[in-house]
């Protein structure tokens, strides 16, 4: 059979071209065919040589790649010399040095209870404070995982998600006049940051029309700053988990899928446009919806690094919280409201408010839920469905084997994974938690502490110990139904979970065709 040469400088289609010409020659004819049929095919290659250029050889494919590969692995080098002596040098100045006068001042305020796990929280808020945004997301994300580390330890690291330092006045010039070049669109800006996360701050502005507007911008440098962590993280921890013996491979693939999904978490956050399109998507979804509100976008203004929206005026569902002994009624209302209308997000609209605490919703004047802050936000289609109502139910009829079997659909096993010893585990949290979760779901918890919250981290634990690898996208779902949980919880103790819940799973578990909403969605689209 004949074979390409791949690095012949001739194109490919002009050695198979000849090839065919030359099997057309009559057998015993040492010279080429001539007449029409040879000038035909001269005339042929000429218009394929000047369309078609040659491929390129492997040698010089190899030597493409090798070329890129050196220069990443250099940059990776070079980050990690920067990034490297700068975290040694904040975890002395920033951790270390004020360990001891820290842990006075919380013995002295808070007594000895946890005193040292309080310490250890402290250090760590400042130290990542002062260490880029990757470990600063990485702390964020570890205040919610009571799986991983202490408790008091977790309460502590909830500090990053307020206490961050606001951008100079001198940064903040800069960056307003690099944002909007024709200059401020304007007529008031407030300069006070109105909040200051770690990766943008808020300020409060009016328009000439005198509407009043929220502008939100990034902190100057941030992707380039992102970039460096990731290269200097992938290289520091790719060779040290490659030590022989140091780590198993499904440590190092749990590590690997972590470094992957905290850098798109990060890219995704610090492009403003993103947040941009889910308002603008939202506010369609939601503009047939009495009962919600969310705040317009003015997109002529916004960009990677600045965003401009409605400021919508409202009560947090926290200033409910505080007055529910005095005003019962109203705090069970709100509840109600925000429950359901998160619950349907999730269940029935398939892309739902990933970060509903109780800062990020409203009631406003008219009595509609606001939903604000929607930089995160997840979907969930009708699998994901069909895996939380399978987890539920089992968990429900006491049933560890169908739980274990209903958790395992939400991640993904190592090789060596030990399903007896898993299934031993779950089964000892569900006997743990049963009866406090299962009260607590129907309105009997009597206002303690909250159950289902405890279950999940249990369950997480468990997960974690056996190296489930769980996607981002099922932990965010999963985290998103317990916190709007607890928030209602929060403001009516005795809320009845499964008498609100069952109408919308159930709505959301039937065929589309039966829904009203199916048919309204077709016919406006239509319109």
């Amino acid at each position: 059979m004949d074979m390409v040469n791949l690095s012949s400088a001739e194109p490919w289609w002009k050695v198979h071209l000849s090839r065919i010409h030359l099997r057309a020659q009559p057998a015993g004819c040492a010279t080429p065919v001539t007449g029409p049929a040879s000038e035909i095919s001269g005339r042929l290659r000429a218009v394929l040589s000047a369309l078609v250029p040659p491929l390129p050889s492997l040698a010089t494919l190899r030597s493409s790649v090798t070329r890129l590969d050196v220069a990443r692995r250099s940059r990776r080098i070079a980050d990690a010399a920067v990034v490297v002596p700068g975290l040694g040098f904040n975890a002395w100045r920033y951790g270390l040095v004020p360990t001891v006068p820290s842990a006075i001042l919380i013995l002295l305020r808070e007594g000895v209870s946890e005193v040292h796990w309080k310490t250890i929280g402290d250090a760590l808020v400042r130290f990542v404070q002062h260490s880029g945004p990757l470990l600063t997301k990485l702390g964020q994300i570890l205040a919610t995982r009571g799986d991983v580390l202490p408790d008091a330890v977790c309460v502590r690291l909830e500090a990053l998600y307020t206490r961050q330092p606001a951008m100079a006045k001198s940064q903040l010039d800069v960056l307003l006049k690099a944002a909007f070049r024709e200059g401020l669109p304007f007529k008031t800006f407030d300069k006070r940051p109105i909040a200051v996360g770690s990766i943008a701050q808020v300020h409060r502005a009016e328009l000439a029309t005198g509407q009043r507007v929220i502008v939100k911008l990034v902190r100057p440098g941030l992707q380039r700053a992102i970039d460096r962590d990731l290269n200097a993280a992938e290289l520091l921890l790719g060779s040290l988990l490659t030590v022989p013996g140091f780590a198993r491979r499904a440590t190092q693939r749990v590590v690997s899928n972590a470094i992957r999904d905290l850098g798109t978490a990060l890219r995704s956050e610090v492009d403003l446009r993103h947040e941009a399109e889910s308002l603008e998507e939202f506010g369609r979804r939601m503009r047939t919806n009495p009962r919600v509100r969310v705040p317009t976008v003015y997109r002529r203004w916004c960009s990677e690094n600045v965003l401009v929206m409605e400021e919508l005026a409202g009560e947090p569902l926290s200033a409910f919280r505080a007055r529910a002994k005095t005003d019962p009624e109203s705090a069970k209302r709100v509840a109600d409201l925000a429950f359901k209308e998160i619950l349907k997000q999730v269940f029935e609209d398939g892309r739902f408010h990933a970060d509903p605490h109780a800062g990020n919703l409203l009631i406003l004047p008219d009595g509609r839920l606001g939903l604000i802050d929607l930089g995160l936000t997840g979907e969930s289609g009708e699998k994901d469905r069909q895996r939380i109502a399978r987890a539920v139910r089992a968990f429900v009829a006491g049933d560890p084997e169908a739980l274990s079997r209903a958790l395992l659909d939400f991640g993904t096993p190592p090789p060596d994974f030990g399903y007896e010893e898993f299934k031993a585990d779950v089964a000892a949290v569900v006997h743990q938690n049963e009866s406090q979760v299962v009260a607590e779901m129907t309105g009997r918890n009597g206002g303690g502490t909250s159950g289902l919250e405890t279950l999940v981290n249990e369950l997480f634990k468990v997960a974690h110990r056996h190296n489930l690898y769980v996607p981002p996208s099922s932990t965010l779902l999963i985290k998103t139904i317990v916190t709007i949980e607890g928030v209602a919880r929060s403001l009516n103790p005795d809320l009845n979970v499964v008498a609100a819940a069952v109408p919308i799973v159930l709505r959301a578990m039937s065929r589309k065709w039966f829904r009203w909403k199916f048919w309204r969605d077709l016919a406006m689209a239509g319109g």
